[in-house]
Order: C-alpha cells, then sequence, then structure tokens
C-alpha cells in the first residue's frame, strides 16, 4: 500500500509538471532521445553546486522535497518526504532519486529496496530550454512570457502556459530552474513552490548509493 501510494504521489505531481505537453504535439513532437542527451548537455542549474528545498501540493496531499546537485546538475540526489495518515494508519513515504548523468537509482527509504535505469533526461520539468526560447516558439507553444520577477532574491522570468480542455499552469523560473509552479492539470490543482536555495556543496555521501538497499532490475 505504502508503495502504491507512493508511486501515484509522485506520478500525480510529475505528471501536473509535464502535462502541457500532450496538447501541445501539434506545435512540437515529443522529444527524441537525441534531443533529451543534446539537452542534457546544457546546465541544469545556474549554480555548480547547491541544495534547493521546496514543497508541493496536489488533491490536497503535501510533499516536502529536497535537491542536491552537483556538477551543473549532471548529478542529482532528490529526497522526497510525504506524510500521510489514512484512518489512523501511517501511510507516509519517505524516498530517494539518485541521478548521474543517464543513470537512475529509485530508492525506496521505508522499505529499503530500489530499482536502476538509464534514461536520457530533459533540462528541466517542462522539457523546453527556458533560456534560448524565441518569441516564435513561446507563440507555438501557447506560453505567454510575463517578464521578470524576483523570486528569493533571484531574477527569474514568469511565464504562463496554457493547454487544451482548461488546462493551464503558471510557472516561475531561475534559468532552467522551476521555482514555482501553480495551475490545473487534468482537473487537478496543483503547486510546487521552493522554499529556500542554498549556494553550497552538498556532500558528496548524498550522491552515494545507500549500502542496505536491495536493488531489482526493472522489468
Amino acid at each position: 500500500m505504502k508503495k502504491l501510494v507512493s508511486f501515484l504521489l509522485v506520478a500525480l505531481i510529475l505528471g501536473s509538471c509535464t502535462g502541457e505537453k500532450k496538447g501541445k504535439e501539434s506545435a512540437r513532437k515529443e522529444l527524441s532521445v537525441k534531443e533529451l542527451q543534446a539537452e542534457a548537455g546544457k546546465k541544469r542549474y545556474p549554480l555548480e553546486q547547491g541544495i534547493i528545498r521546496s514543497t508541493s501540493e496536489a488533491m490536497g496531499m503535501k510533499m516536502d522535497i529536497v535537491t542536491y546537485f552537483d556538477k551543473w546538475g549532471e548529478w542529482e540526489a532528490i529526497e522526497t518526504t510525504v506524510p500521510m495518515e489514512v484512518m489512523g494508519e501511517d501511510y507516509s513515504s519517505h524516498t530517494l532519486e539518485i541521478i548521474k548523468g543517464e543513470d537512475h537509482w529509485k530508492i525506496d527509504l521505508n522499505e529499503k529496496t530500489g530499482e536502476h535505469y538509464t534514461q536520457a533526461r530533459a533540462i528541466n520539468p517542462m522539457g523546453i530550454d527556458v533560456e534560448t526560447m524565441t518569441d516564435e516558439f513561446l507563440g507555438k507553444m501557447n506560453i505567454e512570457d510575463l517578464g521578470e520577477v524576483e523570486f528569493l532574491g533571484y531574477k527569474c522570468r514568469e511565464m504562463r502556459m496554457k493547454g487544451d480542455k482548461g488546462t493551464f499552469m503558471d510557472y516561475v523560473m531561475w534559468g532552467n530552474v522551476m521555482m514555482s509552479m501553480e495551475g490545473e492539470a487534468m482537473g487537478i490543482q496543483t503547486s510546487l513552490q521552493v522554499t529556500s536555495v542554498e549556494e553550497a556543496a552538498p556532500s558528496q555521501e548524498k550522491f552515494e548509493l545507500p549500502e542496505d538497499i536491495r536493488f531489482t532490475d526493472e522489468q
């Protein structure tokens, strides 16, 4: 049950962040593996190293997320905690995803299990390089550039993306880092907000696999 709840929550948030793509297949095709690999070579963060803390909410369920990154984002360790109680029973989840290049390790820290797989990565959850978008591209993607805003002391770019069936998302981007996201996707209200950015090198232990995890091959 805990695994199912954790999977559904993570899928929900990620789906909300990227749910606009399917409604815009006429504007552009899904990114190919080659295109994803090209994007992965770009800097995913404006900083070489750092720690970002954020919170996310959907359907009244909250997540606490801590992202440790190094090598401009080539290495990431994303720790997600979902506190949840149902009828007096604890269904909280505590997961960790370690990413090094195209290698991904997804770990359930409660169950002490994990899986490893390889996958090309987009430069951010939106799947587009915010720093190189042209006005023509913005028009094709039905994205409105709302101009510069300040968020946690950083100069950011605010955008609004509209899709079919009333789907919309407002984003605040610091380079290719999503600082804030709020809107509705698939009829679900969802939001994400960065609460702090620490411009410091995370411990290298954060990118090492825990020793007590039993890994299974992805089917």
